[in-house]
């Protein structure tokens, strides 16, 4: 019997391998459609499509077996990995509803309602997790922050120092111990120590904008658009980093250059209505009124009271003859600030325009202090200097005082 070939033989042992591994994996997909336990893999392209194919499977599991509390956390956990805060408080509030008294659950909760902004709540709900001993260094970082944002700076001090000891890398515990001594007017110190939280936790979106702002407000530009770039370069659809790039390019009045990153924030985050603001005072400095008041109307529909919004809102109109939106306008900001002289100025005028509107038929020439108020009324508001990098200058005064000698008195001096 002639023998067979080293290759040949090699060739057949890998075609019975072959054979082997298909026909277990066709049994064990229909073992896996039988039992409809497969679960398809993941898609690994874009992380906000996973965490939407995990919501989807949480919500699937949820309404098979919804008294699970567990369930409900991770769906909230995801739901604040999209920014989705109201959905992932009512996914929370559902699971301290089943589990009151875990503290996990009360951390989550006061994280998502500190993102709110609704910090009584979030402060009080992060001290009952700690009376629960959930004794971890995010809920001190969370608390770090909570109290500062009540000025319990003392309290603040040992949370975050706490928080250090447990946790001495890290970054958000440095980045809020710098946000604290910044606060408290040491920006040196705050600076050092955001720019560490930085080496320690590179991805940290809230250190970059807090860098930018206070080096705009500095004046160090360089160093803002050095952070500010970085950031953009981790972040590149994020609309506060592109609002704190608007607000340095404002500061040094490149409006051009503002104006597109106060179009980016918006474009990236429709409610930023404060971009909205600062565009439409470019748009009123540039006389492109009717943006102007696209602009203001959305500021006020987001918030009523925003400081100057009646005002700059009533100038528009009164920029393109609407005497009405203008008077409404103008009354709305002297009953916001009763002390507010030059609305009440602007009110009466623009009442007095309107009575010569309907007496003549047309508007009266614009009087020469009109003119120079416009000039400036597209001016922002003044933001308050550091006053740890403020250099007092001691004057030293001149005490040579010239006056007459009074010679009608006789005195000696005794030695």
């Amino acid at each position: 019997m002639a023998q067979l070939s080293e290759p040949k033989i090699l060739k057949g042992i890998l075609s019975f391998f072959c054979l082997c591994v298909a026909f277990l994996s066709v049994v064990g997909c229909s073992s896996d459609t039988r039992q409809s336990t497969r679960i398809p893999p993941l898609p690994t392209d874009d992380a906000t499509h996973r965490i939407k194919v995990g919501i989807e499977y949480l919500t699937t599991v949820i309404r098979r077996s919804p008294r699970s509390a567990a369930n409900y956390h991770k769906r909230a956990e995801l739901y604040v990995a999209l920014r989705e805060y109201d959905r992932a408080l009512e996914d929370i509030e559902e699971a301290l509803d089943i589990s009151p008294s875990n503290g996990l659950f009360l951390l989550t909760r006061a994280r998502v309602l500190r993102q709110l902004k609704k910090y009584d709540e979030a402060l009080a709900s992060a001290r009952r997790a700690e009376v629960l001993q959930q004794d971890t260094p995010e809920l001190y970082v969370l608390l770090g922050d909570l109290t500062q944002q009540k000025r319990q700076f003392r309290q603040a001090k040992l949370y975050l120092a706490k928080a250090l000891q447990m946790a001495p890398y890290d970054g958000e515990a440095y980045f809020y111990t710098g946000l604290l001594d910044a606060r408290q007017g040491d920006t040196l110190s705050g600076v050092a120590l955001m720019q560490r939280a930085l080496d320690l936790k590179p991805r940290f979106l809230p250190a970059y904008v807090e860098l930018t702002t206070i080096h705009t407000r500095l004046r160090e530009y360089d160093q803002a658009r050095e952070i500010n770039r970085i950031g953009l370069k981790y972040f590149p659809k994020e609309s506060q980093l592109h609002y704190a790039r608007g607000e340095m390019y404002f500061t040094q009045k490149r409006l051009d250059s503002a104006l597109i990153s106060y179009r980016k924030a918006i474009v990236f985050d429709s409610t930023n209505y404060i971009a909205d603001f600062y565009a439409g005072i470019i748009y009123l400095k540039w006389n492109s009124i009717p943006q102007a008041i696209k602009s203001f109307q959305k500021v006020q529909r987001f918030n009523p009271k925003y400081p100057q919004i009646h005002f700059l809102l009533g100038t528009a109109y009164d920029r393109v003859g609407n005497l009405d939106g203008s008077i409404e306008q103008y009354s709305l900001a002297a009953e916001q600030d009763p002390t507010d002289w030059r609305s009440k100025g602007r009110l009466y005028r623009a009442q007095q325009r309107k009575m010569y509107l309907e007496t003549y038929g047309t508007l009266p020439p614009a009087a020469p202090e009109a003119v120079a108020e416009a000039e400036d009324e597209t001016t922002a508001p003044e933001k308050a200097l550091d006053p740890s990098r403020v250099q007092i200058e001691v004057l030293t005064p001149n005490l040579q005082l010239k006056t007459k000698a009074d010679t009608s008195r006789n005195f000696k001096i005794k030695p």
